[in-house]
């Protein structure tokens, strides 16, 4: 009897996590170019990315962290507030993982009780800093965890962050350069070469 219950369970298990991955599945096409112009308003790569992105993949090796790591850089809107597009760039048989808001700045100096982070679209909700450890190197910034806004069913076409300096930084760049975005994206096996999260 024991058996059958816990065939049940994980029949019911997996049938959920299909399930889910239809509901909030972000689509994934060959068609995009990995390389393109960027857009006009989408900040050129900046130092920190390409600092980020160097320090990030050997901490991967390191760690033998098999998912795929993408950075996307942000547009800017109002001041101190940075968005990124919804649809996301991936490739067919990957799964949308995680996607974390980087604000670059020196984490000797700045911690995230000087930062008030919110977001403005798709709907207004003050985040908290991340604290778990990631495969993303340390000394990037701070991590700000959207991923639910990306797999969410907000119908919204972007992710909008308002950045604002509590009174003890007022007046001071805080951030080193514009936030960007960072995904994970799991490979499915060759059995499971379909799109989506």
């Amino acid at each position: 009897m024991m058996g059958r219950a816990h065939f049940t369970l994980l029949l019911s298990f997996v049938l959920l996590s299909r399930l889910q991955r239809v509901k909030g599945a972000i689509r994934c096409t060959e068609t995009k170019p990995l390389l393109s112009e960027l857009p006009v308003g989408v900040s050129q790569l900046s130092e920190c990315v390409l600092e980020c992105t160097g320090l990030t993949y050997f901490k991967k090796l390191r760690l033998q962290d098999k998912r795929t790591i993408k950075f996307q850089m942000c547009t800017e809107g109002d001041p101190g507030e940075y968005c990124w597009s919804k649809d996301l760039n991936c490739t067919h048989g990957e799964s949308f993982q995680h996607a974390f808001a980087l604000l670059p700045v020196n984490t000797s100096a700045v911690g995230p009780e000087m930062l008030e982070v919110k977001t403005t679209s798709p709907t207004a909700t003050t985040l908290q800093a991340h604290d778990s450890p990631t495969t993303l190197a340390e000394s990037c910034g701070l991590l700000y965890e959207v991923t639910q806004l990306f797999s969410g069913d907000d119908t919204g076409k972007s992710v909008c962050l308002q950045v604002a300096t509590v009174d003890q930084v007022q007046g001071h760049p805080v951030l080193k350069c514009p936030p960007y975005l960072v995904t994970f994206w799991q490979r499915n096996p060759p059995d499971r070469q379909e799109c989506g999260g």
